[in-house]
This record gives C-alpha cells, sequence and structure tokens, in this order.
C-alpha cells in the first residue's frame, strides 16, 4: 500500500510541476512509475532470499538439536476420517486439514492483494521429542505455533487423543466446561495455530512474556472460526461440527487471568470463535 502511495504522489509532483510540457510529463511519468516498480520487484526478491536463508540455518541448527532426542519408536495412531472408509492414521488427517486450511487463507490473502502465506509444519511421532527454533522441546501434547522457524508442531497423540476425547489436562475441561473430542475439534486446535502464523505475517504476533498474550489468543481463535466458516459456505459442515469446536475452545480456556501467557476464559476462547463462524469476515477479528 506504501509503494502505491508513494508512486501516486510522485506523479502528482510530476503533473504539477510539467504542466504545459505535454509529451515530457509523460514520459517522466512513466520512466517514474517503472523505476517504482524495478524497486519494489529487488525489494520483494531480497526480502525472499534472506527468508529462505535464514529458514535454512533455523533447519540445519534443528536437525543438530533432535540428535540430543531419542527417536520416536511408535507408529502414528489411527482415526476413522470423514469421508473414508477405512482408518487413516493421524499424520495423514492433519496434513489434509492443513492444506484446506492453507487452501482458504491463500485465496484470502490473495483477494485482499497480500502474498501467499507460507507456514512449515511437524507432526511429532508418539513417544518423540523435537527442538523447536524457540528454544523449547516439542513432546507428546505438543500444539504450538513458533515464529523463530516459522512451523506448527502438533503432537501426533495428543491430536489422536483430542479426537477420541481421551486428551486431560485441558483447564477448561478439568473445570467443567466442555469436552474436547471429535475430528472438528482438532480442526479448531490446528486452525488456531494456523492463525498464529498469519499474525506472524502480518506483523501483529508476539508470543514472548508481555503485558498479556489474551488478545492474540482470542483473536486467533476469531479467525479459526472464519475458517469454519468457509467449510459451512461448502456445504461440508457435518452436523456436530460447530459443537465439537466450541466444546474445544471452552476445554482449553483457563482461568489463570494474572498470567501473561493467559489464553482467555472458556467463555471468552468459544465467543471469539463463533465471532469469527458468525461474520465469516477476517477483518472482524481485531487483537
Amino acid at each position: 500500500m506504501r509503494s502505491r502511495l508513494t508512486l501516486v504522489a510522485l506523479l502528482a509532483v510530476l503533473l504539477a510541476g510539467g504542466a504545459g510540457c505535454g509529451d515530457d510529463v509523460g514520459e517522466r511519468i512513466e520512466r517514474t512509475r517503472q523505476d517504482i516498480e524495478e524497486q519494489i520487484d529487488r525489494a520483494r526478491d531480497e526480502f525472499e532470499e534472506r527468508r529462505e536463508r535464514f529458514g535454512e540455518r533455523i533447519r540445519q541448527v534443528l536437525d543438530d538439536l533432535d540428535k540430543v532426542f531419542p527417536e520416536a519408536e511408535r507408529t502414528s495412531p489411527t482415526v476413522r476420517s470423514r469421508g473414508r472408509n477405512e482408518p487413516t492414521t493421524i499424520d495423514v488427517f492433519l496434513t489434509g486439514l492443513l492444506e484446506d486450511i492453507d487452501r482458504y487463507w491463500t485465496t484470502t490473502f490473495e483477494a485482499a492483494g497480500l502474498p501467499e502465506p507460507r507456514v512449515g509444519y511437524h507432526w511429532i511421532q508418539p513417544g518423540g521429542v523435537v527442538m523447536t527454533g524457540c528454544g523449547q522441546p516439542a513432546d507428546d501434547r505438543a500444539a504450538l505455533y513458533c515464529p523463530a522457524d516459522d512451523t506448527i508442531y502438533v503432537a501426533q497423540q495428543f491430536a489422536a487423543d483430542l479426537y477420541n476425547g481421551l486428551a486431560r489436562g485441558l483447564p477448561g475441561e478439568s473445570a467443567g466446561y466442555g469436552r474436547a473430542v471429535g475430528d472438528f475439534a482438532v480442526a479448531y486446535v490446528l486452525a488456531h495455530e494456523y492463525a498464529h502464523n498469519l499474525q506472524q505475517e502480518l506483523g501483529v504476533f508476539d508470543n514472548a512474556v508481555t503485558t498479556s498474550a489474551r488478545p492474540f489468543e482470542l483473536q486467533a481463535d476469531c479467525l479459526a472460526g472464519t475458517w469454519a466458516h468457509s467449510v459451512y459456505e461448502q456445504g461440508l459442515l457435518e452436523p456436530g461440527d460447530l459443537e465439537e469446536a466450541t466444546n474445544a475452545a471452552l476445554a482449553v480456556g483457563d482461568f489463570d487471568v494474572g498470567n501473561a501467557q493467559h489464553h482467555g476464559t472458556p467463555e471468552e476462547r468459544r465467543d471469539a470463535l463463533l465471532a469469527g463462524f458468525r461474520s465469516g469476515d477476517p477483518s472482524q477479528c481485531g487483537a
């Protein structure tokens, strides 16, 4: 947007200063436009080059750190996924979900004139532990987005337990709020973590200990709700799906309001998800 405004301002100056010069004005405007476009292209290419170089360095460091942890020995848990006649492994299920979420946001960003969102993912094998670029290990209970290496980490065992209603220790559920179970409960969690990547790309995400993480978390819930709305618009939302998602949002809510990393109460997280679902408009999800 800034580049377009700069171009408009330059054109206005040229027109004002060159009134009556005829073709000279047109030529200068065209040269200025071409110069600006070339500068924009160079800046974009340099940004992509730096992002690729930084990402490769992060991957090399993490590969070295992963050798410290024991390798997982168990195979991916299986679940019975919608639209399939046979059970599928949870890692395949997660990848399919991520592809659907990514398609929605790619289309949404493209319509807004924004660059295509990009994010990596790692489905942690049962029994496995990996080191993230954020300086913390991710284990069997992980479901997080790390901005340092631009990667979503979800533990296969946690996702399978969530799917089957076996996840334990969720703060809201432990207090009697909601029950996390079902494929759309998993979808909500993954869409929430993907939303953190969007916040990072848009320059509004900060997962460090700040005065409050709550606004970022509730915004991510709202953005997850807009993706769920897109599923509804496609006629693919099945009976009970929205209830599974809202119950999961209630289940993961917490009451640690004095903690900077408080994510929101069960009701706040459910309401944020529903606000995104009802509007279907990401611009309504203010942090």
